[in-house]
């Protein structure tokens, strides 16, 4: 008997500032993205609510059966506000929510290349800001991030070996190890299908756990007021 699942996906992730939001019907092996809207700049991330009701009403679905929502790492605003968006909507739906990070979402297609080219691993680089970088780094063959680590893109050394590079600067980092690093083919974010397929493999246990909630890899840039807090009213 065919398994299917109705998985709503929220990527607001990007440090460069966008909101995805799609309905993506899972069937067997196949994942169809049904209705998707994207809409860039922070107007987008405070509009996710908005677009995530334009998709349902286009899928005719009244509730999903799984939440997947990208966790980071990347934009502090888009992180906090998909999580939430994704939690009150399981919540609401009583169904599952599960993260995947950016790497996870690519991992099985980046793994397989790996494997196929005999490569050391895979490293999906991502633009921060202020001239940084978040490095998220897998073995050959895991298809989940082993480490994810925010550094300066002036200072960043290539690890030793030939490893895969994915990402949005995929260029910019082949710079630094000219032949010893070797480019995905297919640039960019990972599709709504591939961060639904890694959602549900999540959910069945065929990848290892991990909670729904933001992937902060800097620190918070908030400050507790030199003078410190306010007393409590009485």
């Amino acid at each position: 008997m065919t398994t299917t699942h109705r998985i709503v996906v929220l990527d607001a992730a990007p440090a460069t500032v966008q909101a995805r939001v799609a309905c993506v019907l899972q069937d067997g092996s196949a994942f169809q993205v049904l209705s998707c809207r994207t809409e860039v700049g922070h107007e987008g991330i405070g509009n996710m609510a908005c677009l995530l009701d334009e998709v349902l009403k286009d899928a005719r679905w009244e509730r999903p059966d799984l939440v997947v929502v990208v966790i980071g790492p990347g934009s502090f605003t888009g992180l906090r506000t998909s999580c939430s968006l994704a939690a009150g909507l399981a919540f609401g739906c009583d169904c599952p929510v599960v993260g995947v990070t950016r790497g996870e979402a690519l991992a099985s297609a980046l793994s397989a290349y790996v494997t196929q080219h005999d490569l050391d691993g895979w490293l999906c680089v991502m633009a921060a800001r202020s001239g940084r970088w978040f490095v998220e780094s897998a073995a050959p063959d895991s298809l989940t991030s082993g480490s994810v680590v925010a550094v300066r893109q002036a200072d960043w050394e290539a690890p030793s070996g030939h490893w895969l590079i994915a990402g949005d600067v995929v260029d910019d980092v082949l710079l630094k190890a000219p032949g010893a690093l070797v480019a995905f083919p297919i640039q960019g974010e990972a599709s709504m299908q591939e961060i639904a397929k890694a959602g549900l493999s999540r959910l069945e246990g065929h990848i290892a756990s991990r909670p729904a909630l933001p992937l902060y890899v800097d620190p918070p840039e908030a400050r507790l007021p030199a003078a410190g807090l306010r007393a409590r009213p009485q």
